[in-house]
């Protein structure tokens, strides 16, 4: 668990205030990371351990772990209290999955925000060879993007690009984009990752030929996922880019392969952030890791 204080004004009384995110998607065998801040009143208060720790979130309106003799810490006047935890080891141990969805919440004596539905989700079972997979087979999974921006689903479209979706499909289950960073973000357009050398000019194991469509279910729209080559139209190897606009001028020449269900406001944060001349962000933009699920 990461703690941070940080010292700032408060016009507070009485309890802290509370708020918090977490993701809106449970993959088994994966972290859950949630993130906790903690506002102290202007005179400050005595805060219950517990509070600090994954024993504050509620699973379907159950404390996550026990919460008594924990003593309390004395929090200073107008002090932050950042927070960050994996709260998946608790979940887990809760027996309380099983398998379904189910409600995340933090005590409401704290917080007044409203309970998460969150989706649990099943990772790809192990010893899958997706670029032999039949293409029948292939809408049956999707990649979870978690990114340091927040987390990104991916859906993909085989009947349309075949073979790009097997390779992305092998990388993201290989633990090929994990670390990897979006190199170039341009407003207005698109953000664009998946390069081994973070600089634009470094390939994967493969290329793939052209898959580009004129049909109008695949066209470059906000959300779209597609694949970067150069001027050699059967160049693709591992770079992709999810669109942040509309980009009709790709539409036949590039090969879209998929769409996003989830995270749009993820590509909005991530195609925000300031640049360098070369449309390299100035603050490193990530994913943490890529994880290919079972499609509910």
């Amino acid at each position: 668990m990461l703690t941070t204080l940080l010292l700032s004004a408060s016009a507070l009384t009485g309890t802290p205030n509370v708020t918090w995110t977490a993701p809106s998607r449970f993959i088994s065998g994966s972290a859950y990371r949630v993130s906790v801040e903690i506002e102290a009143p202007s005179d400050g208060t005595p805060v219950a351990n517990w509070l600090m720790t994954p024993a504050a979130f509620t699973m379907n309106g159950k404390p996550l772990m026990e919460r008594e003799n924990q003593g309390t810490i004395q929090v200073a006047a107008g002090a932050m209290i950042s927070l960050s935890f994996d709260l998946a080891p608790a979940i887990d141990a809760s027996g309380d999955l099983n398998g379904a969805n189910f409600k995340l919440g933090l005590d409401k004596a704290f917080s007044a925000a409203e309970e998460l539905e969150v989706v649990v989700c099943k990772q790809a079972p192990k010893g899958l060879n997706f670029l032999e997979m039949p293409v029948e087979q292939l809408s049956n999974y999707q990649v979870v993007l978690e990114t340091n921006r927040g987390d990104m689903v991916l859906e993909f479209w085989p009947e349309a690009a075949p073979n790009h979706v097997r390779n992305y499909l092998e990388l993201a289950y290989t633990g090929f984009y994990d670390g990897l960073t979006f190199h170039r973000v341009i407003p207005g357009f698109m953000i664009q990752g998946g390069c081994p050398d973070g600089t634009g000019s470094g390939n994967g194991p493969r290329r793939i030929e052209a898959e580009f469509s004129t049909d109008e279910k695949f066209k470059h729209v906000p959300g779209v996922l597609s694949a970067a080559r150069t001027a050699d139209p059967n160049s693709a190897s591992c770079q992709f880019f999810v669109m942040h606009a509309n980009a009709p001028h790709l539409d036949g020449q590039y090969s879209a392969f998929g769409k996003l269900i989830e995270g749009l406001e993820v590509v909005e944060r991530v195609v925000l952030t300031p640049t360098n001349t070369g449309a390299r962000p100035t603050e490193k933009q990530y994913i943490r890791s890529a994880i290919v699920i079972q499609a509910n």
